[in-house]
C-alpha cells in the first residue's frame, strides 16, 4: 500500500503471513461469526489462502483486508478491518471491523472505520460508504452514529442469530 493509512496511535496496513496464528484465533472466534455469516471454523490453510489472496489489487477483488495495529515497539495487533464490495462504478464500499476482545472499548474500532472512510473517500473516490450491524449490537450501531453514520435501511427478520432472527441495518456516510 503506498499510501499510509494511519493516525498517531494505529495504523491500517495489509495483511502478511506473519499474521496467520491471530488471524486464525481471530476468525475463530465464534463471537466474530455472528457478524460475518461464517458457521464452521476456519482453518489454517483457508486462512493462509486468504492472506495470500489479500495481495491482489482492491480493482480486481472488491476487497482489501487490514490488520488494525497500536503503533508501538514491537506493533501490537488490535483486530482486522476489511473493506469489502468495492464499487468504482457507483463508488462506494462497505466497511467491517473486527476488534480482538481484550482491546474492545478502547476506540480502537472507531479510529479504524476513521482511517479507512477517509481512505475510501480520499483514495478510491468513493460518494459513500456503509456498515451492516445486527439489531443486537447495540454498540457498534451507537459507535457508527458517533461517527456520522446514519441508518438508513432495515432488513427485518434477516438472519439466523442463537436461536432467533434479528433484523440487519444499514448505517451509511456521504462524502460531503
Amino acid at each position: 500500500m503506498a499510501h499510509s493509512i494511519e493516525s498517531p496511535r494505529i495504523r491500517l496496513r495489509a495483511l502478511s503471513h506473519d499474521d496467520l496464528p491471530i488471524l486464525e484465533t481471530w476468525e475463530n472466534d465464534p463471537e466474530g461469526w455472528l457478524s460475518s455469516n461464517i458457521l464452521n471454523p476456519l482453518s489454517k490453510d483457508f486462512i493462509r489462502q486468504y492472506i495470500s489472496s489479500s495481495t491482489q489489487h482492491i480493482l480486481e477483488t472488491g476487497t482489501m483486508s487490514l490488520i488494525i495495529e497500536l503503533k508501538d515497539s514491537p506493533p501490537t495487533p488490535l483486530g482486522h478491518l476489511v473493506i469489502y464490495d468495492y464499487n468504482p462504478l457507483h463508488c462506494r464500499a462497505g466497511l467491517g471491523v473486527y476488534i480482538a476482545p481484550e482491546h474492545r472499548r478502547n476506540g480502537y474500532a472507531s479510529e479504524g472505520i476513521l482511517l479507512a472512510t477517509d481512505y475510501a473517500f480520499d483514495l478510491l473516490r468513493c460518494h459513500q460508504v456503509y456498515a451492516e450491524v445486527l439489531a443486537h449490537n447495540t454498540a457498534s450501531q451507537t459507535m457508527l452514529l458517533a461517527l456520522g453514520f446514519h441508518h438508513t435501511a432495515t432488513l427485518a427478520r434477516w438472519q439466523w442469530v442463537q436461536g432467533d432472527y434479528q433484523d440487519l441495518y444499514y448505517y451509511q456516510k456521504w462524502n460531503e
